[in-house]
This record gives structure tokens, sequence and C-alpha cells, in this order.
């Protein structure tokens, strides 16, 4: 592992024996997901320590104890864990573009960097799914690498430090 650098949370650039140019590990612990995940969480967790101490509340004295249970289980448990854990990985390589999302990848996707036509940043806003113009640019834009690729798909790939993913796609692209 020598002349590999990872940094948690951040970016990395590193040209090693591996072929690593770039590498960056996203913790997407964002406080809108934060409280759509925690919400339901904690107020099954409520339920749950109630029904444990004092019996069902009312307004759930129909609903079986399994049922309760597995609710508390899914929206309690497994998906603040789920949130907790997920991560995003970009990885640029000589030999490609690798993306994963950390726990439900199992492994890396591959762009080969010879497929890859056009690389650019872009103002892209994340809930209408369409590029911003710099005259149109709202707050909740945020600037992402847009690649086109030679089958004419459009890949966009989010990044906190979108200037430096671009440089090291320009970089494995100028070594293809």
């Amino acid at each position: 592992m020598s002349g590999q650098v990872i940094v948690q949370g951040g970016a990395a650039t590193e040209h090693t024996e591996t072929g690593l140019i770039f590498r960056e590990v996203q913790d997407l612990h964002n406080n809108i997901f934060l409280v759509s995940v925690l919400y339901p969480a904690l107020l099954l967790w409520y339920i749950e320590v109630y029904s444990l101490v004092f019996g069902k509340p009312a307004g759930i004295q129909n609903v079986p104890d399994l049922y309760l249970l597995a609710l508390w289980f899914v929206f309690g448990v497994f998906f603040p864990l789920l949130f907790y854990c997920t991560k995003h990985i970009t990885e640029v390589r000589k030999d490609g573009i690798y993306i994963r999302l950390i726990p439900l990848n199992p492994s890396f996707k591959k762009i080969p960097i010879y497929v890859v036509e056009e690389c650019r940043i872009q103002a892209y806003d994340p809930f209408t799914g369409k590029d911003c113009n710099d005259t149109t640019l709202s707050k909740r834009a945020n600037f992402v690498v847009t690649l086109k690729l030679i089958t004419g798909k459009r890949v966009v790939i989010s990044s906190k430090n979108p200037k430096e993913l671009h440089q090291a796609i320009m970089s494995a692209v100028a070594s293809f």
C-alpha cells in the first residue's frame, strides 16, 4: 500500500503504481435525508419503548405486535444504519472512472476512459434533474462533472471537488 493516500470525506490526488489518479469518498449525511430517516426511527423507538413499559399507546391498539416489531426493525434500525453507512466513492484511474455506492453496490461500476467523448463541469439542480445556466443558477444547484459518452449517453458525477475530478479525468483521457 505504498504511496496510496485515502482521505475520509474528502479527495486525494496521487499517482501510484496502481494507476490511481483521483479518489474521493463522500459521506451522504444530508440534513434533509437525516430528518426523513430519523423522524420515523424516533417515532417507532418511542412506540416500542412505550409498548414495553406501559402497553400499547392509544391509536395503535389494533396493530399486531409482530407488525410493530417489523416496522421498528425496518424503519427504526435498518434504515438509520443504512443511512449512516452509505458512502459514495469515485476513483479515476488510468483505464477508467470507477463509481461505487457503499453498501448498495457490491463492486465498482467502471466507465472506460476510451468511451468518454466530452467532460465538463456544469451547474446541476438535483431536485429537477436539469442543467442550470449561469443566469438561472439557483441556491440549490450544485456543480457536477458531466460526461458525454461515445454512445450518446450522459453521465453526471457528483463531487465535492468537481475541478479536481475534471482535471483527473482529463489527464486520464490525455494519457490514454
